[in-house]
């Protein structure tokens, strides 16, 4: 395999494009990859890849046995954001509007389609008042055209889950397999075995979780646990076993890191540790036609532990003879043809085919032909101690050809904040920041949830505090390894992030000579109470954000004082600011009430909405007029 890794490398540097020897554009940065994911088909004949055309993107389809790639889509309006086989010749895919801080599948919905493009029809019930939309759960064995969903219901009165059903790929009939369910909630979850029969529910309901199990189609169902989601004392079913009766969990219950388990429901106990790891949890499995072969986690590094030592020994070689990247497969179902689709820090995404039996490893097509990696800078997972002991996780990107010491510093603050946070992969954003000349840290501050329940539930009700107080000590952390200097660093983020920005320019002015707000929150009532969002009936704003956030009634005076529209007089730096006008997960009324509260003390913010575009610009145009203006105003405030 190495010997034939050689040829690859070659043709791989030949089809990157010459970079110009000063830094990258920021439109070569964030515009559309060539492909963005590639799946081989279970024959193992056909590679369904995700490309752009017409200016959005779509499903291109190549056959193996000759390298054309077809067209299978032709959007024009909206984009393909996934797409899976559903057997070797029937493609499941949904559509909505890539390129948002939230790829909303929503506005477009759940198709199928042949791999030549023939046959489309669209899975989701005509959009009327009430969108009800379908999420995929999970696919049948023995090339089936049919699947199982679950029916999403969207209005304005409520946002939660619907029945289910087994939906038939081809002419979207459903037959629903929910009927006789223990118990309904406005979330729930479900695990459905080969034959297309719900064997487990979790019903999540006002801040409850309720685990229910059958045996088969016929046995009653039974409840096999009850908890406050908000409580430490927690679980959670993955998948049913091979032995169609023992469940594959994670569990937190007497351990601070999630760890996948087998689990007996008939005696309601937890066997032995199937893979633990020390840093993070473990919740996702990776499932192969039929069969759990490995759970996945994202470390300092995304990697999987295998179940399956097969696909150990295959991910091994690969990774020998890929040493630079992180090595993600996927595979026929006979495992004789891989695509492996290897990612970095600097690298966007390389794609290869695998040929078993050969051993060949051929090179496929890059992901940004135009990003050189050898001109991209290398981003280091790094630790430092938050002021009450806690050890925040971050990323760290010191810009190339610099010694590393007193740079202008950008922080970067991810949004949620309750999602899995940054990691260690090609980021255009920090690679325009560092090739500007910026070092770049991401703290995954408390409240990031792969890193365990204490890290997790130490952010409840500490917006503004102690989730603050981690950016805060990330940034004194860098002063005092001499990274940053003190003099010149500024916060960015969108989202919590942009909420996160502004707190920090009024919680520590002293920290931050500039600020950048993108899409953030900015009044944490408005945001409690505005009936016009997106998710303004769902379960989380019902219940998650007073157990979370905090109460408006209970809470009011602590909400008041840790929302940054009741402290723009304490804001000294410069701000920027940015805003979707059609955005409906942070209303436009955050950023309006911000930019009117500065301007009442005098502060004059540089101020951007823009119409059509949503929560984060989907528009090139957008994107490159809005990193355009954050270039400008970083090198009018920290720049050299």
């Amino acid at each position: 395999m190495k010997r034939l890794l050689a040829s690859c490398a070659i043709a791989a540097a030949s089809c990157v494009a010459a970079a110009a020897d000063d830094k990258p554009s920021i439109e070569s940065l964030f515009k559309l990859p060539q492909y963005r994911s590639m799946a081989i088909s279970p024959d193992g004949k056909h590679i369904a890849a995700l490309a752009p055309l017409r200016g959005r993107q779509n499903i291109m389809v190549i056959d193996l046995a000759d390298r054309k790639a077809v067209a299978a889509t032709a959007f024009e309006k909206l984009d393909v954001v996934s797409v899976r086989w559903l057997n070797s010749n029937r493609l499941l895919f949904s559509v909505g509007r890539l390129g948002t801080r939230v790829d909303d599948s929503l506005g477009g919905g759940l198709l199928a389609i042949d791999r030549d493009g023939k046959n489309q029809h669209a899975m989701d019930e005509p959009a009327g008042t009430v969108a009800r939309p379908l999420l995929f759960i999970r696919s049948l064995p023995d090339e089936s055209y049919e699947f199982i969903a679950q029916q999403l219901i969207v209005d304005r009165q409520r946002l939660g889950a619907g029945a289910l059903f087994r939906v038939d790929s081809r002419n979207g009939r459903r037959t629903p397999i929910s009927l006789g369910q223990p118990d309904s909630a406005a979330g729930e979850s479900w695990i459905v075995d080969s034959k297309g029969i719900a064997r487990v529910l979790v019903a999540n309901g006002a801040g409850r979780a309720r685990i229910y199990y059958r045996a088969g189609e016929d046995s009653p169902w039974k409840k096999l646990d009850e908890y406050s989601v908000y409580s430490g004392a927690r679980w959670a079913p993955l998948d049913l076993a091979e032995d169609n009766r023992h469940l594959y969990v994670t569990s937190w219950q007497g351990r601070d890191k999630g760890a996948v388990m087998l689990y007996d429901p008939e005696t309601n106990t937890f066997g032995e540790v199937l893979a633990a790891h020390p840093q993070v949890d473990l919740s996702s499995l990776i499932r192969s036609y039929g069969k759990v072969v490995g759970a996945s986690f994202d470390a300092d590094k995304i990697g999987v532990a295998w179940f399956d030592e097969d696909l150990a020994k295959v991910q091994e070689s690969i990774d020998r003879a890929l040493p630079a990247t992180t090595n993600l497969l996927s595979w026929s179902r006979d495992r004789e043809r891989f695509v492996v689709t290897a990612i970095s820090d600097v690298l966007p995404g390389s794609f290869y085919l695998l040929e078993r039996k050969s051993g060949k490893l051929e090179w496929l097509a890059d992901s940004k032909p135009w990003i050189d990696p050898r001109k991209m800078t290398h981003v280091t997972p790094v630790r430092y101690t938050a002021r009450d002991g806690l050890e925040i996780p971050a990323y760290l990107t010191v810009p190339r050809d610099t010694a590393g010491k007193n740079l202008p510093m950008v922080v970067m603050v991810h949004g949620g904040p309750w999602v899995s946070g940054d990691t260690w992969y090609f980021n255009p954003e920090v690679q325009l920041l560092a090739s500007r000349g910026y070092a770049v840290l991401q703290p995954n501050f408390r409240g990031t949830t792969r890193y365990g329940w204490k890290h997790f539930s130490s952010s409840f009700k500490q917006w503004g505090l102690a989730m603050q107080d981690d950016i805060s000590d990330g940034v004194k952390w860098a002063v005092d390894q001499g990274i940053a200097d003190p003099k010149r660093v500024c916060i960015y983020g969108a989202s919590y992030g942009g909420y996160a920005t502004l707190m920090g320019l009024a919680k520590t002015p002293e920290l931050y000579k500039c600020g950048i707000d993108y899409v953030g929150v900015t009044d944490l009532k408005l945001f409690a109470t505005a009936t016009w969002s997106d998710f303004a009936y769902s379960e989380f704003l019902s219940f998650g954000v007073k157990e979370m956030i905090g109460n408006i009634e209970g809470d009011e005076e602590r909400l008041r004082n840790t929302s940054p529209v009741e402290m723009a007089s304490r804001i000294r730096a410069p701000v920027l600011m940015a805003y979707g006008a059609a955005d409906v997960r942070v209303v436009p009324e955050h950023g309006t009430r911000m930019k009117a509260a500065l301007e009442s003390v005098g502060q004059h913010p540089q101020w951007m909405m823009v119409d059509g575009e949503g929560h984060g610009f989907r528009e090139l145009s957008n994107q490159v007029m809005f990193y355009g203006a954050m270039e400008k105003f970083l090198d009018e405030n920290i720049g050299h």
